[in-house]
């Protein structure tokens, strides 16, 4: 038996625009229309932004949403706040120099032990879970890049416990989400 409480869903849209101010626009319908469709009490809301770029509504749920390319992600919470990040796994880089100069020592030593390939999935799954942190909480990702998240839970200074869940179920994509409450399931729906 599934506990809700520990389940987070999410949607899945391949954005059909390429101009960027139309996907923007396209983007921000969506979101609109999950927190609708998730509060319809909630008829007239307004997106803002708190004092660290995070973005908010006055409707009784969190969001996070995230994108790369023209894959976007979303996700809606009524338990408390939550981010995500998204990032395509096909580019290659040199992981082992960007880990050096931006990631956390024991991650460094990590991906450099590991094969190519599973060097390559690896860093997109790091960089995903400090993006997804950094969502959570908003700010600058500077803060979050030299922080290791090797253990997908983490004891924070100021804040509960850090909740690190990978996504793995989007082909060509690594994705991750950021709580401050477990997730056990994500489901993801895609949009068309």
């Amino acid at each position: 038996m599934i506990n809700h409480k520990d389940t987070i869903t999410l949607w899945f849209n391949h954005n059909p625009q390429q101009d960027r101010k139309k996907a923007k626009i396209y983007s921000d319908g969506i979101v609109h229309q999950l927190i609708n469709n998730a509060c319809p009490e909630s008829l007239q809301f307004d997106i803002k932004r708190n004092k660290n770029g995070k973005p908010f509504t006055d409707a009784p749920v969190d969001f996070s949403y995230s994108h790369s390319r023209r894959a976007y992600l979303y996700g809606l919470s009524k338990r408390g706040a939550l981010g995500l990040d998204i990032e395509c796994t096909e580019k290659e880089r040199d992981f082992i120099t960007l880990s050096q100069r931006y990631f956390h020592t024991d991650e460094h030593h990590f991906l450099k032990n590991l094969s190519p390939e599973n060097r390559r999935l690896f860093f997109y799954r790091l960089w995903t879970r400090k993006e997804a942190w950094c969502k959570l909480c908003g700010g600058v990702l500077w803060y979050y890049l030299g922080r290791s998240v090797l253990a997908r839970q983490q004891t924070t200074a100021n804040n509960p416990t850090l909740y690190l869940t990978d996504l793995t179920d989007i082909q060509g994509y690594a994705g991750a989400v950021a709580t401050f409450y477990p997730v056990h399931h994500v489901y993801i729906n895609t949009l068309k």
